[in-house]
């Protein structure tokens, strides 16, 4: 009988050949032991399969699409995979620190914060050459935060201030109730997906930066452009249907004129930060 992993380590791959052995080698690196990795790779047309494969550990799983999914489905076929207690979604070309599964898996195993959904650590950017070019903490206090405060935040904003899917670590059994991936708003997949969980409890914020998320001429944002405003207006727009998170007109009103300078300040720092053109094109996470 296989013993249940605590953590699940799901990496959606696609053309990752560049960095997906310095993705697994940061997961590997773990100070905490009890997880497993599972891959799914969606039809790359690089050497990425061949490199994984080079990896001899056990808890590495590997599968393999037989047609394309598409980002957001790839997404939800790794989580279906899982097997661990809590869930990671790495994409196949950012990197976890040494302390990042046991931090996080603590907080969440800590009986005070049973309410908890998502733990959620603060982290670095790096571009395609492995620089850091940015160092962020999240922008609450350390410790438990409500999902309603947390979600309401990002609108007034107009931006995700959760951050990417390498900075969570979730509970596997509250998606029967959130539900999975939405792959119809791709540049937002990972905020949607945020707000839906945090419908079910609350947040543990960690300020320790503990993963890392690249950037790089090639990614989803990069050729989403100037569309990634109107992409955010049009989450706010549906997410502003639903009572439980009290957004107001303000929240709102802010959020619509923010998102365009985000958006602004984004696409000119993944051009002039981003690094060399890697290679290969990537549709691994909507950066």
């Amino acid at each position: 009988m296989v013993q249940q992993p605590l953590v699940s380590v799901c990496i959606p791959a696609y053309n990752n050949g560049e960095y997906i052995a310095e993705t697994l080698e940061s997961v590997l690196r773990q100070r905490y032991a009890d997880f497993e990795i599972i891959i799914v790779d969606d039809c790359s047309t690089d050497d990425t399969v061949s490199i994984v494969r080079r990896f001899r550990d056990s808890r590495i799983r590997l599968n393999r699409n037989k047609t394309n999914l598409g980002l957001g489905r790839n997404w939800n076929k790794a989580i279906s995979l899982a097997n661990g207690k809590y869930l990671k979604v790495l994409c196949g070309d950012d990197v976890i620190h040494p302390d990042c599964l046991q931090r996080q898996s603590g907080q969440l195993e800590d009986p005070a914060n049973a309410n908890v959904v998502l733990a959620v650590c603060g982290s670095e950017v790096i571009n395609s050459n492995n620089d850091v070019v940015l160092r962020r903490n999240p922008r609450f206090p350390a410790g438990r935060v409500s999902g309603q405060t947390l979600i309401r935040k990002c609108v007034r904003w107009g931006t995700n201030l959760v951050g990417e899917p390498a900075v969570g670590l979730f509970r596997r059994d509250v998606l029967a109730r959130s539900g999975l991936f939405d792959p119809t708003n791709p540049y937002l997949i990972d905020l949607a997906f945020w707000a839906q969980l945090l419908k079910q409890g609350d947040a543990f914020v960690d300020q320790t930066r503990l993963a890392a998320f690249r950037i790089s001429p090639s990614s989803v944002s990069t050729k989403t452009g100037f569309h990634q405003a109107a992409c955010f207006r049009h989450f706010v727009q549906k997410l502003c249907t639903d009572p439980t998170w009290k957004t107001t007109t303000l929240d709102v009103t802010m959020g619509r004129a923010l998102s365009f300078q985000w958006c602004l300040f984004r696409n000119i720092f993944i051009k002039t930060r981003g690094g060399r053109l890697p290679a290969t094109i990537t549709q691994s996470t909507p950066k």
